[in-house]
């Protein structure tokens, strides 16, 4: 009976484990993410090397449009000085200090510091559309290789039911070449074939890694951790897939795509930077005032004690200091003008990208219709092939085709197959990037 103890013990700890894991199903579950496209795009805005590189530049300008408006307040110091010294001959000590605050405040300089908020603040609005633009293109990354794994996980599917028929038209073989129906040369071929289908499906899985590990990267995930995706059934997938209009996608992605308002946040950047140069013209004013004391004293003479020297040497000064411009070697004149210059070209690139914008979209929007139009065809032909290559299968089955004829016929199939596939997602690939370009949440 002592003997059974133990393990009667083992047994209750075991069942008080399993009951604490099923109490924490979160402490039976492994560090493995599966992840939506939604979920994807979600966790890349916190964890994305780039985005966060991104974020702290919005910081960095924030940083500086505070400094800007930190620079209108007036400026503080003290300083203290401390001395000593001693006379050998006269054999003397002697000791002195100094104290002061001064303070100084810039009254006016050509509106230099309102101009340089206003500019501050035009580059925290870039650096935000710089954010925004930054996500755009890794929210693009991240559709990419999420639908590359869609498509190679539907290709493995289709690949291991190929797989299938071609083990059983090489068992076939096998039997009617033992019977003398077919020529070992007919049954090497499928043999062939079958070891063709099995290295197919192993590449299709090469591809699947390397696809998860490209998503990885877009996430910040290191290499060795476990990622999956939730792949949507094919009728959720088409179901938001309609083509919106040519005006329709014009009208949103005017509206919200970066580059248009970060073109006209360079031109009034520049128009600032005219301003700032021109505030050099004008004379400056600034106002200044401070309070100092001091004492002194040494060993060979009756000195008033410390506080009441710092008392009768209190001072108090208020000054105004004017400084007008006379003569620049027209430096500040050539540097407006080379401000000015910078207006202008500001206003060409501005046009420049309105225009290469609208081509682009333009462009783009017929390259969508006509991924969809190959998509529709692709589809198609997949089904025929797929019904062709089946007939052919049931021919070989009773020996009315050779496998030469069987084989051409699967490839034709397994070739078509991967027409449409890539058909297919580079329809969806490029019509979800239209949901990006037009500013609208991306759903698979």
């Amino acid at each position: 009976m002592k003997k059974g103890i133990p393990i009667i013990l083992a047994i209750l700890l075991s069942v008080c484990q399993l009951i604490a894991q099923q109490d924490n199903p979160s402490d039976n579950r492994s560090s493995s993410k599966s992840f939506t496209l939604e979920e994807c795009l979600r966790y890349a805005e916190e964890h994305n090397f780039a985005l966060q590189n991104a974020g702290l530049n919005v910081t960095s300008s924030e940083i500086s449009l505070r400094q800007a408006k930190e620079n209108i307040a007036p400026s503080v110091s003290a300083s203290a000085s401390q001395g000593f010294n001693a006379n050998n001959y006269q054999k003397s000590i002697g000791w002195n200090g100094s104290y002061g605050i001064n303070a100084g405040m810039t009254l006016f300089s050509g509106l230099y510091n309102y101009n340089n908020i206003k500019k501050s603040q035009l580059q925290v609005e870039q650096s935000d559309l710089e954010l925004q633009q930054s996500r755009d293109k890794v929210r693009v990354s991240i559709i990419q290789a999420f639908l590359a794994i869609m498509m190679n996980q539907d290709l493995l599917d289709y690949q291991e039911e190929v797989l299938k028929s071609s083990r059983e038209q090489m068992e076939q073989g096998e039997q009617q070449f033992r019977v003398g129906q077919i020529l070992e040369s007919d049954y090497k071929m499928l043999q062939a074939q079958y070891t063709s289908d099995l290295y197919n499906i192993e590449n299709t899985k090469i591809n699947i890694q390397n696809n998860y590990l490209a998503l990885k990267n877009l996430l910040s995930i290191a290499p060795g951790e476990e990622l999956a995706i939730v792949r949507p059934d094919s009728a959720t997938l088409f179901r938001n897939l309609e083509v919106p209009t040519l005006p329709e996608l014009m009208e949103k992605s005017r509206a919200y795509l970066p580059q248009l308002k970060i073109s006209e946040n360079d031109i009034a950047s520049a128009e600032y930077d005219v301003k700032l140069q021109k505030s050099n013209f004008y004379p400056s004013l600034s106002l200044s005032t401070g309070i100092s004391t001091g004492y002194s004293g040494n060993n060979q003479s009756d000195n008033l004690g410390w506080g009441t020297q710092l008392w009768h040497g209190l001072g108090e000064n208020v000054g105004l200091n004017l400084s007008i411009p006379i003569y620049q070697r027209s430096q500040v004149r050539n540097s407006v003008k080379q401000a000015q210059l910078r207006v202008q070209q500001a206003e060409l690139t501005k046009q420049e990208v309105s225009y290469q914008i609208d081509q682009e979209l333009q462009q783009y929007y017929l390259d969508v219709l006509s991924a969809q139009n190959d998509y529709r065809v692709a589809e198609a032909r997949k089904e025929a092939y797929e019904a062709n290559y089946n007939a052919y299968s049931f021919k070989f089955k009773y020996g009315s085709i050779t496998a030469v004829d069987l084989i051409q016929q699967q490839t034709n199939y397994i070739n078509q197959l991967n027409q449409y596939m890539q058909s297919k997602y580079s329809f969806v690939l490029q019509r979800k990037i239209l949901d990006v370009l037009m500013g609208v949440p991306v759903r698979l």
